[in-house]
């Protein structure tokens, strides 16, 4: 198998696994299975997710450093802005969240327990910020490298993403009802409106 379609079906597993165990139905059955250490399944999510990505990213420099074009500098200027850009967006889309709930150090102890519907910050402005900086940041990457597996990585990343934003839509839309249905009418998925 080349490296390429298999640095392809990894991302495919890794999304597949990494939706899969966000899923509603998977966590309530881990919840009744896990029973009062379910407190920690966010938190077991999060780390099996940063090392398989981890692992992931490790596999791609393994590969021969091939570029797609010569170097040049305004390619990495651009590459360089991407990237910041994405980092600078995903921190900052982070600050509209608590973070010990995020990372999983403090969730709450049933999938019972509700959600706040916020759309302070950056969420004013595009509805998945973190999803936004992620994206810049994995075009950046390939502007940067200019290599296969830097454009595989973000075409995956990207791809996973928008397919993500619909079922996680459909999950907001279930839990905040009009109010987020008006919300994603007003303000754009992704980019902000310029005009």
């Amino acid at each position: 198998m080349s490296p390429y379609l298999l640095q392809s079906f990894l991302w495919l597993v890794y999304g597949l696994l990494h939706s899969i165990l966000a899923s509603h139905q998977v966590k309530l059955f881990f919840e009744q299975k896990l029973g009062s250490a379910f407190r920690f399944y966010r938190l077991m999510y999060n780390v099996l997710a940063f090392v398989l990505l981890i692992g992931l990213l490790w596999y791609q420099r393994l590969f021969p450093k091939e570029r797609l074009w010569a170097f040049a500098w305004w390619a990495d200027i651009l590459a360089e802005a991407a990237k910041g850009l994405g980092i600078i967006i995903a921190l900052w889309a982070l600050r509209g969240y608590d973070l010990r709930e995020f990372l999983g150090l403090s969730t709450p102890t049933s999938l019972a327990t509700p959600n706040e519907f916020r759309t302070g910050g950056l969420l004013r402005y595009v509805r998945h910020p973190l999803y936004t900086g992620t994206i810049l940041w994995a075009w950046g990457v390939f502007v940067g490298e200019a290599s296969p597996q830097a454009l595989i990585m973000a075409i995956c990343i990207t791809v996973y993403i928008r397919i993500g934003i619909v079922y996680e839509e459909r999950k907001l839309v279930r839990e905040f009802g009009d109010a987020y249905v008006e919300y994603r009418r007003r303000v754009p998925m992704l980019f902000p409106k310029l005009f």
